[in-house]
């Protein structure tokens, strides 16, 4: 028998190579043949993927057109389907030093403020300073009064267990207990550390030279210049840092608690939040925790002193910060409170005068007759010698910010049409079929990618979905009004072009728009916003209602294949295609069989003819 080789064909649909011939006996190039003999009876299974390729293509550009559509749709809604959206206001504002302005769609006739007397400011203290007995590796050389020289630096000698020479450490005022930690060991204590808010050399005999009283301002008893290893008995008054324990400030009680802060928001009104708190915590994580808690207030600490202060502005009976069930009393330890007070702080109301009524505001922006006003500064003719007068504020329509509107909706518009037309009117390249797997594998990425792009050309040309689309969507320009002045776009500037090839879309004459505009704005808005006859709510319904039809054709990247129509086409196609390769498979193997019983039968041949030639 032939020996077998291990190559496999772009044709071969065989698992393993063991039937493989190499056509010894017959002088045969059995493989190409087979190839080639396959390559025929493969025909019909490539057309199948072939068309199975195209309907993929045709519902992935169906999906393409569907996200267009249903971006088109919101968009046309955010942007045009309110009438705060197209009645566009322009404010006039007499000082704007002293207030800053906008205007809505409802915002009609004049204000006059005459005077800002107060502005609402937010409620704010700063505590009283914390003192802790306790060190921490935070602390500074400064926190103990070490501040070395003018230039606050300084040094000492230090000898340890009776050594003749000594060695010096240098620090400035600005070091850590942690980074004079690291210079201690370096010169011999290696067991320097902090013990429940202590400092421990860790040595039995430590002398001090040149500066001894660099360790008494740190809790250490000094002999002449022998220091005790023992400062238990010392007490170090010093400031709080971020990395003090709760249970280490001063006047704390060693317990956990909780507390609840009751703090003015931005409409005025008053929250409650209960927050937790545990004795070995850090003001660090107290900071923390106050400050994530949604309460409204914003904690800063820094310099032993902590500060507290309201998100929002503006003054309410009983105080714009107020602490409610402080069982342990930390407000009162942190400065915020003495007693049983539950008063922290108040903010200031903005007091200010606008039509001859004085009014007061928690805070400084304010609304008035569809204004939206921003207080920027106090004046009253009574104490303000640069008073120049009331500021007057009004409105009238932008026109120019209306015509800009339109246009964009046109420009939107035209946009979306484009994306429907474009598919629509190309034209298929039939000398581009979909390449079947032996094609590709004979070809590089880039020359696969440029024919693809041409394969693709015309998948939807004159689709009847798309058409009828575009049908929707003029009928949904062409919408008429009878309740409306103007009755329908075109009469505000709004017109197709009558180029044919530019498939319906629109034009604007901004002069007719801006007449229609200075005679009706209202009316041209509803042109729009009318909920029942107004464009968009027209539009809307015939682009939801192709975006459902493209649905049933091609479905959603989520949709089941059999949930739609082309899914259930390239599912049968897929069986059909599994069903020619199982063929296919038996194809090949009889194939095979057949050549090896040709080989099989030529060997036998040849080993017979060889028994009756002569012997010499």
């Amino acid at each position: 028998m032939a020996d077998s080789v291990s190559s496999t064909s772009s044709y071969s649909y065989l698992q393993t190579a063991n039937k493989r011939l190499s056509g010894l006996s017959s002088g045969m190039d059995i493989d190409s043949i087979v190839e080639k003999l396959m390559k025929a009876e493969s025909a019909k299974m490539e057309k199948l993927q072939q068309q199975k390729q195209k309907y993929e293509w045709q519902r992935d550009a169906y999906r393409e057109i569907d996200l267009k559509l249903e971006t088109f749709s919101k968009n046309l809604f955010d942007q045009f389907g309110l009438q705060k959206s197209l009645l566009v206001r322009k404010t006039s504002v007499s000082d704007e030093s002293k207030v800053s302005v906008t205007a809505d769609n409802t915002a009609v006739g004049t204000l006059n403020l005459s005077s800002v007397s107060q502005l609402a400011t937010s409620a704010s203290k700063l505590g009283s300073q914390l003192m802790t007995s306790a060190i921490n590796g935070q602390h500074k050389l400064s926190d103990f009064g070490i501040n070395g020289s003018s230039e606050g630096t300084g040094s000492f000698t230090i000898k340890l267990n009776g050594e003749d020479e000594g060695k010096t450490i240098t620090y400035t005022k600005d070091d850590t207990i942690d980074t004079l930690l690291s210079k201690l060991k370096d010169a011999g204590l290696t067991n320097a550390k902090i013990t429940n808010g202590k400092l421990y050399l860790g040595s039995d005999s430590v002398i001090v030279e040149n500066n001894p009283n660099f360790f008494m301002k740190l809790g250490f008893s000094v002999d002449g210049n022998t220091l005790s290893e023992s400062n238990e008995e010392a007490t170090i008054n010093i400031k709080a840092n971020s990395a003090t324990l709760l249970k280490d400030i001063k006047n704390f009680s060693e317990t956990n608690g909780s507390f609840t802060l009751s703090v003015i928001q931005s409409d005025g009104s008053m929250k409650d939040t209960k927050i937790n708190y545990s004795s070995s915590d850090t003001i660090e994580d107290l900071v923390k925790s106050i400050n994530t808690s949604g309460a409204g207030v914003t904690v800063v600490f820094g310099n032993g002193q902590m500060s507290i202060t309201a998100n929002a502005t503006g003054s309410v009976a009983g105080g714009a910060i107020q602490i409610k069930e402080d069982n342990e009393n930390l407000f009162n330890v942190l400065g915020f409170t003495s007693g049983s007070s539950k008063f922290v702080a108040n903010g200031t109301n903005a007091i200010y005068t606008i039509n001859g009524i004085q009014k007061e505001s928690t805070s400084n922006s304010i609304k008035e007759s569809g204004y939206s006003i921003t207080l920027k500064q106090t004046f009253n003719q009574a104490n303000d010698p640069n008073y120049n007068g009331t500021v007057t504020i009004s409105s009238s329509i932008d026109t120019d910010g209306m015509v800009e509107k339109i246009k964009s909706f046109v420009n939107m518009y035209n946009e979306i049409i484009e994306s429907i037309n474009t598919p629509l009117k190309e034209k298929k390249n039939l000398n581009y079929p979909p390449l079947t797997d032996a094609q590709k594998a004979e070809m590089t990425e880039e020359q696969i990618k440029k024919w693809e792009e041409k394969a693709k050309q015309g998948l939807l040309r004159n689709d009847t979905i798309l058409s009828t689309a575009l049908s929707g969507m003029r009928n949904a320009i062409y919408t008429v009004s009878e309740n409306n002045p103007f009755k329908g776009l075109f009469n505000i500037g709004v017109t197709t072009t009558a180029t044919y090839t530019d498939g319906g879309k629109l034009q604007l004459d901004e002069d007719k728009l801006k007449e229609a505009i200075a005679k009706d704005p209202e009316a041209v808005v509803k042109l729009f916003t009318d909920s029942e006859n107004g464009v968009v709510a027209k539009l809307r319904t015939a682009v939801d209602t192709a975006s459902k039809q493209i649905d049933d054709k091609a479905g959603k990247t989520s949709f089941a294949d059999n949930t739609y129509s082309l899914g259930r086409t390239i599912s049968s196609l897929d069986d059909q295609i599994e069903a020619w390769k199982d063929r296919l498979k038996a194809i090949e193997e009889r194939y095979y069989n057949q050549f090896t019983r040709m080989e099989e039968a030529i060997n036998k041949a040849n080993m017979q003819s060889s028994l009756f030639m002569p012997s010499y």
